[in-house]
Formats: structure tokens, sequence, C-alpha cells
């Protein structure tokens, strides 16, 4: 894919999940299927595009209409996604979407505003980013220990101590938590010397 001279965020993109589809009943096995796909945020809907798809018992293909704007102007467009599938050992089979721009398979494709066709993340440059890596590094090691601790069921404790071990919780367990939130802990200390360093030789 072209660089368009920005940073794609993953969040702003329209994500087509190849299992909401199926859980959907958009895509059926052994069956055509046709309508109208939506995105809603806050309650509101933000896009809509139309769908067909064919699917035999091994393939197929899922063609999706929708209208491109960019730049003041208006394309209609047919995005064509081949769609593949694989056995598995267990029996039945694992379900793949092929990316527009590359052939590769994947299980959600997405759209952007400056691009044309739903695609996979890895076809574009640069790689978008997630919310979490435009976190700074000290913000994103107190996201981390705070979701430690609501992994754990520790709904008590602060930052600034250990975490409180949660009733039934066998000891071993714990300790593995609070040592990984002590190895986080010590990671914030080290950017936030950083941090007073940078100040104490700029301020």
């Amino acid at each position: 894919m072209s660089n368009y001279g920005w940073r794609p965020h993953i969040e702003s993109a329209l994500a087509l999940s190849l299992g909401s589809l199926f859980k959907a009943g958009a895509l059926r096995v052994g069956a055509m299927t046709s309508g109208s796909w939506q995105w809603s945020r806050d309650g509101k809907q933000v896009a809509c595009i139309g769908y067909c798809a064919t699917l035999n018992t091994v393939d197929g293909e899922l063609r999706l209409s929708y209208t491109f704007k960019h730049n003041g102007e208006s394309k209609d467009i047919i995005c064509t996604v081949r769609l593949s599938s694989v056995p598995l050992n267990y029996g039945g089979r694992r379900w793949y979407m092929h990316c527009p721009c590359t052939g590769r398979r994947a299980l959600k494709l997405y759209k952007f505003g400056g691009i044309e066709k739903f695609c996979s993340r890895t076809a574009i440059r640069p790689q978008p980013t997630y919310a979490s890596q435009r976190t700074g590094g000290s913000d994103r090691i107190i996201a981390q220990r705070w979701n430690l601790r609501r992994k754990m069921g520790d709904e008590f404790s602060d930052l600034f101590g250990e975490p409180y071990k949660p009733k039934g919780m066998h000891w071993r367990t714990f300790q593995r938590y609070a040592d990984r939130d002590a190895e986080l802990e010590r990671r914030g200390g080290g950017y936030l010397s950083r941090l007073l360093n940078r100040i104490q030789k700029y301020g």
C-alpha cells in the first residue's frame, strides 16, 4: 500500500471481522447471501456497506460495495475478497479472508479513510498503531499494573503497595502476580528517574 504521509490509528478504521460475519449469518457455508453491514459508535451509525457472498464447502467469495469519498470526490467501489478454508484435525474447517491487496490470509480486514479497499493490517504502510502504542512509557506501565490487579480480582489495593491477595487464590499464584507487579514498578521507576534527569538537565 502507498504511504499517504500519515500514521493510521487502527481504532479509527472500519473493522470487518470474519467471525462476526459468520455469527450474524452474513456468511453461510453452502449458501449465497446478501444484504448490508453497518458500523455504529456511541449508538449512532457511522458507516454502511452492501455485501454479496457465495460459499461452497471449502472456499468462496465476498463482494463489498460502497462509496469511497476522498478529497471531495466520490467513487463507487466493488471490493472482492477471496475466502478459503483449511481442515481441522478434530473436524470442521477454519475459514479465512484473503487481503485484496496482498492476498495473505486474515481474520479481519480494515478500511481506512484514505484507502479505497478493505485490507489486512499488515498491508498498510506505515503500520497502523494501537492506542496502547501511543501511550507514554510510564502511563503504559501504570495501565498494565491496573490490568494485572483486575485480572487477579484485586479490588482493594492501589499502586503504592503490593497487590491484595483475593480470598481463595493460591499463594503460589498470588506470588506470581506480585512478582510481575514488582517488575513493572521497577520499570516505572526507571522511566520516572530518566524524566527527572531530563527536567534537571534542561529545566
